[in-house]
């Protein structure tokens, strides 16, 4: 009943035979995996999710099943638990057909086929594949793909596959050539994203922002997103008119938690180079990075049930504990070093951070309005409220100017130690802007720390935006990169350069 629903597009009887279903018989992985299907159709996103992780753990060697649950993982923005899934569900792929000397191969669970990597399967293949491009497991790419090669599937039917390994590996013409052989098989948002990323690397100025503006008009609801990015940036200009010294006056002041050693903050507007940074500090004994966790967030959240601006000690400590349990899910039982809580946009949240700590000290990137702003548009993000606004350039900018505006004003307010790393600065002369930053945050240095390039590979999958750039070595290209745009930006150019000129980008 169930199938036949789903195959007339009724997921609301689909869902409801599957839940059914899923009472007589709770053991069922298949029901379990289909569940979940029907619930995300339904948008009914967290019992998809319990539905299909309760499939996993029926079935763990069921590959369809984690690379479904890893899709909704990223799109609900679970990105560290979406990885995991991949990384498991890639080796479970990979082992059977890499290993057994025959052609192709397959990974079975019971009396079902999983997965198979064969002329049949294409689209699993090429799913499984685009899982190990986005969470930037290059080495399980290339196998999957040599794997393809074996088992007979011809070369176009992966293109876009073969195209992101050929343009890492510096050949953009042969890039090139692969993405427009594979135009029917990927959706339009991640198609342009790739060339893009071509363009820009055969230097086509205009063909890049051109094909950045399909990307970005090809997003699903584009008009939906641009409305919601535009009520945050609202929330953004009226926080900032609350956040004043003499507000910032009247909050209680939290002793230390004892026995914790204060966390530090790491922000900065997205694409100035909080990755890059976080890396090099991942690369210190001392250190634990937990990159865009969710805690400040959850702190928020409490503080944010208030009806009004004034926060009592009570309600601080309460959004301290909460900070605290997130964290704890994201740290190693005894830790006794620095944790480092990397979110660029916890820059937006400066009062809370000196609210819940302090004495907690501010690591605060930063680079050129433009070339982040650009960087942002060009990028392709996974959407929400806040990635929303650079779906167009003039709300990028605006983005900017407001994100700005609410970080100098709250830096202006509070008393809260910060430390600016320029990325210009970072990538020219690493040591001379690291060695500072590391002292500022009491840890040691070590010329060893500069080796980012192994540390981003010891580090496993990067799940921001910068995962296909942070095992580069340190180029200064990225520096000034707005000029070539300098016509295409010319209408935000009067949001932006004034805003450079205050950082310190006088030329």
């Amino acid at each position: 009943m169930a199938d036949a629903a789903a195959k007339l597009g009724r997921w609301a009887d689909a869902a409801r035979a599957l839940e059914r279903a899923a009472g007589l018989n709770p053991a069922d992985p298949l029901v379990a995996s289909k569940l979940g299907s029907a619930l995300s159709k339904l948008g009914r996103f967290e019992e998809a999710l319990r539905s299909l992780k309760g499939a996993v753990a029926l079935d763990p060697d069921n590959v369809q099943t984690r690379l479904t649950y890893a899709g909704l993982l990223i799109d609900t923005g679970r990105y560290s638990d979406a990885l995991i899934e991949i990384e498991v569900g890639s080796r479970l792929a990979l082992a059977r057909a890499l290993g057994d000397g025959q052609q192709g191969g397959t990974v079975d669970v019971g009396d079902n086929p999983a997965f198979s990597i064969s002329r049949e399967n294409v689209a699993a293949v090429r799913e499984l594949g685009l899982l190990l491009d986005r969470s930037n497991q290059l080495d399980g790419l290339r196998q999957l793909l040599a794997a393809a090669e074996k088992a007979g599937i011809e070369t176009g039917s992966l293109g876009y596959l073969e195209a992101s390994v050929a343009l890492r590996d510096g050949r953009a013409e042969d890039a090139k050539r692969l993405l427009l052989n594979d135009r029917g098989n990927i959706d339009d948002v991640r198609w342009y994203r790739l060339s893009t990323r071509i363009e820009e690397a055969l230097g086509n100025a205009d063909e890049a922002f051109a094909a950045a503006e399909k990307m970005n008009r090809s997003v699903a609801h584009y008009d939906e997103w641009r409305a919601r990015g535009a009520r945050y940036r609202r929330n953004i200009r009226v926080t900032a008119r609350v956040v004043t010294p003499e507000w910032a006056s009247r909050i209680p002041r939290l002793s230390a938690v004892e026995g914790l050693r204060t966390p530090v903050f790491l922000v900065g507007f997205p694409r100035s180079g909080t990755t890059l940074l976080d890396t090099f500090l991942m690369g210190h004994p001392e250190t634990c990075v937990v990159e865009e966790g969710r805690m400040l967030e959850k702190a928020t959240g409490v503080i944010s049930q208030a009806p009004h601006v004034e926060w009592s000690a009570e309600l601080l400590e309460r959004a301290r504990k909460a900070y605290l349990e997130e964290l704890s899910c994201h740290v190693p039982p005894r830790f006794s070093g620095l944790i480092v809580d990397k979110h660029p946009l916890n820059m937006l949240r400066l009062s809370v951070i000196y609210a819940l700590f302090p004495d907690a000290k501010v690591i605060f990137a930063q680079r050129h309005p433009c070339d982040v702003v650009l960087s942002g548009y060009m990028q392709g993000f996974a959407l929400n409220p806040a990635m929303a606004s650079f779906l167009d350039l003039g709300d990028a900018a605006d983005f900017y100017d407001a994100s700005m505006t609410i970080w100098v004003g709250s830096r202006d307010a509070f008393s809260q130690s910060i430390h600016t790393v320029g990325y210009e600065r970072l990538i020219a002369e690493p040591v001379s802007e690291l060695r500072p930053a590391f002292q500022f945050l009491g840890l040691d240095w070590s010329d060893e720390l500069l080796d980012h390039q192994s540390t981003a590979r010891s580090r496993g999958s990067i799940s921001t935006a910068s995962y296909d750039q942070v095992l580069q070595p340190l180029s200064r290209t990225p520096s000034g990169r707005w000029r070539r745009y300098r016509k295409q930006l010319a209408p935000v150019l009067p949001v932006l350069l004034p805003w450079a000129v205050r950082l310190g980008y006088v030329d």
